[in-house]
């Protein structure tokens, strides 16, 4: 099981003011709220924390099939610049995230050895039907690419609890995936 989550930076600053009254305290928990206040880059801080929960809370409900929305409910660690640990419950989920000037990108791994195909890319296009189309193709291309199957077959579905699940004809493929999009920036990751 795999999650991702990806942040446009420039999109975060103009859609949400997260120094605004009891934002932090709804979403980070005390010392993850700590860990924002004492950051040398606090915007960059936040962000990272919310892709670090956004990419557990998939692989999360892949592993239960319940969701949920209770952010304070994912605590994370970090264990370096880009390697963190997110806890829900007694569940642990190993995080690598990459940080640019323009974006946010965390990947939720259940097992900390999994390898795994990945891609981030920019998407000029701000529309969020299409941008979501766009990413929906790419990420088909590249399973087809890889498996030698034909994309023409393939689609995805969800399952009763949101999860997405890849078809291929009629037949689930044991693909583990997640898509994510924000801003100008896409990403996948399969394993």
């Amino acid at each position: 099981m795999i999650g991702n989550d990806i942040v446009d930076l420039k999109q975060a600053a103009k859609d949400s003011n997260w120094k605004r009254p009891r934002f932090l305290d709804k979403i980070f928990t005390p010392r993850e709220q700590q860990l924002i206040w004492s950051a040398k880059n606090q915007d960059q801080m936040v962000w990272l924390l919310w892709s670090m929960k956004e990419a557990a809370y998939k692989v999360n409900v892949q592993q239960f099939g319940k969701r949920f929305f209770n952010p304070k409910r994912l605590e994370c660690t970090l264990l370096s610049n880009f390697k963190g640990e997110v806890i829900i419950e007694d569940n642990r989920y190993f995080i690598e995230s990459t940080i640019t000037d323009d974006f946010i990108y965390s990947i939720a791994l259940l097992d900390r050895g999994k390898s795994y195909t990945s891609e981030w890319f920019r998407d000029e296009n701000f529309d969020y039907k299409t941008q979501s189309t766009s990413l929906k193709d790419t990420f088909l291309k590249s399973i087809s690419d890889a498996g030698g199957l034909d994309i023409e077959m393939l689609k995805i579905e969800k399952s009763q609890s949101g999860v997405p699940l890849l078809i291929n004809g009629f037949v689930e493929l044991p693909i583990r995936f997640s898509l994510t999009h924000c801003g100008q920036f896409c990403g996948y990751i399969y394993c």
